[in-house]
């Protein structure tokens, strides 16, 4: 995954990762904002799991082997 599409990422979202059997959902989102724009644009900065875990954008590895489950 992209940071962009991290940056979008919202609670209930389904994800995918290798380190971690089946899919986790997120329950728990840390925003960050954009003050250069006019109003500030806010973005995911941080995630956590059902399970606990927890992720943030600055993580780039894990961040390219994080991916967002589609539902069909």
């Amino acid at each position: 995954m992209t940071q962009d599409e991290f940056k979008q990422l919202k609670v209930g979202d389904r994800v995918t990762h290798p380190a971690f059997i089946g899919f986790l959902t997120i329950t728990y989102i840390e925003w960050s904002y954009d003050y250069h724009t006019s109003p500030p644009t806010q973005w995911t900065d941080a995630i956590t799991t059902d399970t606990g875990n927890r992720l943030k954008i600055g993580d780039e590895r894990e961040v390219r082997l994080l991916q967002k489950v589609h539902d069909p």
